[in-house]
Formats: structure tokens, C-alpha cells, sequence
């Protein structure tokens, strides 16, 4: 048995000895047809050992590509894209397994993942045949997304579906930086085929509307797309791609829910093993904080997409980062941080610049010792990469862990040295006042960056130097001035324009100083006209500190009855979600005063359930139970 490798390519030089490499050894002979070609394409195939024959680009794939076939001596035909290769080794189980195949089959569909190059993320997976007999009845057809057909008349190809563990493969054509410049070369061969032949070949709007979705051009994908499904053709295996796609630029276009929901309904009912669809059904569920059930829904999601085996596309992958997010957040919002932690790894692992999965996975670990923070991070992150390091070290940046944003920004430097100010605010965090006030202040007197205003207000403040504060209160914003000159003990009179700076310095000091210089910073907060109470237990709340939290929602409860002014729900509810994260059972008494002030969003009624087995029978127990019987009934008799 002999087989042949043939691929059609031009300007394919940063990829093109991957494809051959992931299979050379297994095939007789690699035929190349170059179309065009410029760079380096020609010399890199010939010196894997291919034979190299050229054609006249004619604006037709498939043309160019049986051109190829006519060249191939094999009985069996390897066709891959140059940005495709066998992935895990897989290209050297080629001829043992098409030596085991039955000889009914005419071709092999493969697995492909799609995968961007620059992210590292798989995006989709899908089925397409890549391995055919050499048969003078199969060839490819239409100019531009050309298939695989056998010219006999009424015959069907006869295809068996390779195991992924034999044979799979790897797509990098989608990524961003790649799939752009391709989509304007296709889009023209498109339109034209739109022109000539659209009676015939309804599928043309389907791929005119995909190729305006990998252009951003949200609009143009609506309407094509609707153009498609108007006409009920139906693709070999990407029904679900045009739900997918056209869900998707109505999410990207702020579409209302409301108009966004019917769509995914229908294509839940058409396509109830995909689990994409029903993703969004979670999303839409968490969105509207009924997290019980959008927790049952991303366990579904998850399921199905790991039991996944149909033809159709599989668009999970790509949302798999987000899909673990939601169940993180799910499981920290019930207190089950354990599983929180392993599902927000997970979803770094699938998209590991996901800074939401970071930000909460940091607040649930900080409190570990750095070598199990670093031991944590060195699990998903490259440290040979620059991307990786980079983010690790700007994202620590807004982190209270001071010592693992040196250790990174230290690595970082050793290997990237970097000319930005991750280093100077490393340097304020880690309480090197000294050594970085100037520069950042020099740095700020350059480029009014008002990063830097906020970091030298913070450096000057928590050095306790007199020079330093003079000259931070000479050289930066008025704002910045007044709270400095408050905080040495002179007497301000706070504006609005005050307070909002107020908030950012109080977060710097929430995470880099002690205890004392945030005392005394915060103490400032009587000094402005409406109390800032709540404002500064919001900041706690959102760094986790939720005991600090609570004793400013507390002061914000009490200052509004000494003054007789009705308590915004929010504040009580606020009170409940501190107390619930603090596995305090007196948070069910927040919740129902919460929702006896008005308040009535969804969460109430799940934070409510989850602290209802932890009340003692009593008048409050009593209460949160009519209250969800209550909501159960009205939606009852909504539905």
C-alpha cells in the first residue's frame, strides 16, 4: 500500500514543516502545489523531500487542489491544509490503521481542533475527511470551501470515523491574527458565488455570513445568516455553527435578552446534545442570579460536552474557561471554596488570561504560604513565556499578595526586562517607599498618567516622610493634594471630585498597608458631607475582607435610623451576603429584612435557601420559609 501526502499552499512558510513533520515518516510521497508563493514555502517542502509542482491561481480551490490529486501516485490520499497537522504523534499511526480498514470505506473523517495560536485555546472541534482513496471518481468541487464528492452518480462516500486517540488533528487557521487576513481574501470569492450561483448553492450565505463573523461585522452576520436559515438547506456538519454564530452577534450587538433567549431555546430543541446551547441556558440563569439552577445547568454543560461525540460542530471549547468561572463563582456564593479553587483552575487552565477566574482564585488562596500560591500559579502558567509572566505580574498588581507579585515581577525582569510601572507599584506594595517615590513621581511628571498619581499618593502617604508628602502634594492632581494634606492633619474640606479619589486611595491601602495607615486613612471618611460608609464596605466586600465589610455595612444601617431615613434594602442585603460568607447563621435575619425594605432580586431567594437549614426554628426561620414559598407560587402561576 502507498500513500500520498498532498497539500495546496502558498506564502505557508511559518507552518508548513509542521503539517509535513506530523506525518512524513508515514507517507510514500508529499506533494506540494504551490500557488504563488513569495517567502519561503517552496525551499522549506523541498528540503522536507516534496515534490513541488505550481499552478496558476485561478480563484478556485478545488481546481488547484484535484491539480494536486493528478500528481499523487498512492492509493490512499493524505490531505491536509498547511496550517493543519497530525497533533500527539498521531500522523504515525497512518499506515497501520489504514492497513486494518475495512476496504468498504472510500475515506476516514478525522477529529479536527481548532485551536488559536497566540492564545493556546481551542476554540471548536469538528469532523472533516482527510484521508480518501485515490479514485478517479473522488474530487473536490465548488472554488471556495470545496468538499470532498464522488462524481458517480447517486453514490455516497462510504467514510469511517477515525478514534481521536488513533488519528487527530490540529487546526491554527482560525486564530485572530490569521483568520482576518483570510476572511477579506475570501470574502470577495464569496459574493461572487453569491452572484453566480446562489440558486443552487443556498449554503453560500451560511459562509458569507461566517466569513463577516471572523470581521467583527456582527450586523452582516444577522442578516446572512437568517438569509441561510430562511432557505432550510441543511450543511454536513455545521447546523449548529449558524445557531452558534447568529446567537452570538446578537450577544455582541447588546441584543435584548428577551430576543436572544427564543433563539437558544431553538436551537436547544434542534441540537439537544450540544452543549453550547445550553451554556448560554446557564449564562442566562446566572445573569439573572438564580444560581441553583445555573449551577444544574453547567453540570448538564459540562457532561454533555464530555460525552460529546456527534458530527455537528462542537463550539464548547472555546467557552469552557467561562463555563468553569460559573461554576466557581456558584460554589464560592454557597461556601464551598474547596470546589470553588478546583473549578476556577480549571478555568485557567482552559483560558488562563480569564482575569475574573484569577481575581477570585487569588482571593480564596492569598492566605497560603508563597510557595503554595507559586506552586499554584507554575501549574497553569508558562514561566518560559512572556505573555504568561506579563500577565502574571500585571494582574498581581491589583492583588494583596505583595510577596508573589515580586516574586513574578522579579522573574519577569530577570528574563523580559519591561519598561513600564509594574515594578514601581511592586515596589510600593512590597514597602520600598524610598526607593520608588521618586521615579514614580518623575515618571508621573512625564506622562500625567493618573496610575502614577495614584501609586506616588500612596507611596507618599505610607512612607511617612515629610519630603516626599510635600513634594506629592505640590506635583499631583488637587484631589490627590487634599486627601494627602488630610492625612499629615490638615484641616480639607472634601468635594466630590475628592471622594472618588478618596475611594481609589482607600483600595491601594486596603491592599498594601497595615493596618494602622489604613485606620488612619479611612478615619477621613467622616470628613466628607454624606459619610462614605457603604462606599468603603463595597471596597472590603470586593477584596473578600468581608468582616471589615460588615462593620461598615453595620455603621451605614445604624447612621440611617439614628437619622431616621428608611434603610436601603441593598445595605441589609449586604449585611446578609457578608454574614453568609462568613458562615454566620444570623445572615437569614439580613435577608428578610432585606426583602421586607423591597429588596427583590433573584439571589436573595438562594442565599435564603442556602442559610435556611442553619437557623434554629424560630420567628425568623418562620419567615424566610413564606418568603420562599411565597416566590415559588408567584412563579408558579408566571409559568
Amino acid at each position: 500500500m502507498k500513500i500520498s501526502a498532498c497539500m495546496i499552499a502558498k506564502n505557508e512558510e511559518k507552518v508548513i514543516a509542521r503539517c509535513i513533520e506530523s506525518y512524513r515518516e508515514a507517507v510514500d510521497e508529499i506533494i506540494v502545489v504551490d500557488t504563488g508563493s513569495t517567502d519561503q514555502t517552496v525551499a522549506i517542502a523541498q528540503s522536507l523531500g516534496a515534490k513541488v509542482f505550481y499552478f496558476q491561481w485561478i480563484d478556485d480551490f478545488s481546481a488547484a487542489k484535484n491539480y494536486a490529486l493528478s500528481k499523487a501516485k498512492g492509493d490512499w490520499i493524505v490531505f491536509l491544509d498547511a496550517d493543519e497537522y497530525f497533533a500527539n504523534g498521531t500522523g504515525s499511526n497512518l499506515r497501520s490503521f489504514l492497513q486494518k480498514l475495512d476496504k468498504a470505506f472510500d475515506g476516514v473523517a478525522c477529529r479536527m481542533l481548532n485551536l488559536d495560536e497566540v492564545s493556546g485555546k481551542i476554540t471548536s472541534e469538528i469532523i472533516h475527511i482527510r484521508i480518501f482513496k485515490n479514485d478517479k471518481r473522488l474530487s473536490y468541487t465548488n472554488p471556495i470551501h470545496e468538499e470532498l464528492a464522488c462524481r458517480r452518480k447517486g453514490a455516497q462516500l462510504q467514510v469511517h470515523m477515525a478514534d481521536r486517540r488513533k488519528l487527530i488533528i490540529h487546526h491554527t487557521g482560525y486564530s485572530d491574527n490569521i483568520s482576518q487576513e483570510k476572511a477579506r481574501r475570501n470574502l470577495a470569492l464569496l459574493l461572487k458565488q453569491l452572484n453566480d450561483d446562489i440558486a443552487s448553492e443556498p449554503k453560500y450565505y451560511y459562509y458569507i455570513a461566517d466569513t463577516y463573523f471572523s470581521l467583527h461585522e456582527w450586523d452582516k452576520v444577522i442578516r446572512y445568516i437568517r438569509l441561510f436559515m430562511d432557505t432550510g438547506f441543511k450543511l454536513s456538519n455545521l447546523n449548529v455553527r449558524a445557531h452558534g454564530i447568529l446567537i452570538d452577534a446578537m450577544t455582541r450587538l447588546n441584543y435584548p435578552v428577551s430576543e436572544i433567549v427564543p433563539e437558544v431555546a431553538v436551537a436547544v430543541a434542534k441540537f439537544p446534545l450540544q452543549p453550547f446551547f445550553r451554556f448560554y441556558q446557564a449564562k442566562f440563569l446566572y445573569d439573572d442570579r438564580r444560581y441553583d439552577a445555573a449551577l444544574l445547568e453547567a453540570r448538564q454543560t459540562r457532561q454533555l460536552h464530555e460525552t460529546y461525540e456527534d458530527i455537528e460542530m462542537n463550539l464548547m471549547p472555546a467557552s469552557l474557561g467561562g463555563l468553569y468561572n460559573m461554576l466557581g463563582a456558584v460554589s464560592e456564593f454557597k461556601g464551598d471554596y474547596g470546589a470553588a479553587v478546583g473549578y476556577y483552575l480549571e478555568s485557567l487552565k482552559w483560558d488562563k488570561y480569564e482575569v475574573t477566574a484569577f481575581d477570585r482564585l487569588i482571593k480564596l488562596i492569598r492566605t497560603q504560604p508563597l510557595s503554595e500560591i507559586v506552586a499554584f500559579l507554575n501549574s497553569v502558567y508558562d514561566l518560559d513565556k512572556e505573555a504568561d509572566l506579563d500577565f502574571l505580574a500585571t494582574s498581581l498588581v491589583n492583588q494583596a499578595v505583595p510577596q508573589v507579585l515580586a516574586y513574578y515581577t522579579a522573574l519577569r525582569e530577570k528574563r523580559y526586562p519591561k519598561r513600564d510601572y509594574v515594578v514601581l507599584q511592586m515596589l510600593v506594595a512590597n514597602g520600598h517607599y524610598d526607593k520608588a517615590f521618586a521615579a514614580i513621581l518623575e515618571c508621573y511628571a512625564n506622562d500625567r498618567d493618573e496610575r502614577l498619581a495614584l501609586v506616588a499618593a500612596t507611596a507618599a502617604a505610607l512612607s511617612g516622610n515629610g519630603d516626599h508628602m510635600a513634594q506629592a502634594v505640590q506635583q499631583l492632581p488637587p484631589a490627590y493634594s487634599n486627601i494627602l494634606k488630610a492625612y499629615w492633619g490638615d484641616i480639607v474640606l472634601f468635594d466630590e471630585e475628592d471622594k472618588a479619589v478618596f475611594i481609589k486611595l482607600a483600595r491601594t491601602f486596603i491592599l498594601w498597608a497595615d493596618d494602622e495607615a489604613l485606620h488612619k486613612l479611612l478615619a477621613l471618611a467622616g470628613q466628607f458631607p454624606d459619610g462614605m460608609a457603604a462606599d468603603i464596605g463595597q471596597l472590603f466586600l470586593k477584596e473578600g475582607h468581608y468582616q471589615a465589610a460588615l462593620a461598615y455595612y453595620n455603621t451605614a444601617v445604624e447612621h440611617s435610623l439614628a437619622a431616621g431615613i428608611m434603610v436601603h434594602p441593598v445595605l441589609y442585603y449586604h449585611q446578609g451576603y457578608c454574614l453568609h460568607r462568613l458562615h454566620n447563621p444570623v445572615a437569614a435575619e439580613a435577608f428578610v429584612k432585606a426583602y421586607k425594605a423591597g429588596y427583590r432580586v433573584n439571589d436573595i431567594y438562594e442565599y435564603l435557601r442556602w442559610s435556611i437549614d442553619k437557623l434554629d426554628n424560630g420567628s425568623v426561620k418562620v419567615q424566610a420559609e413564606k418568603i420562599l414559598r411565597d416566590e415559588i407560587e408567584k412563579n408558579e402561576l408566571v409559568h
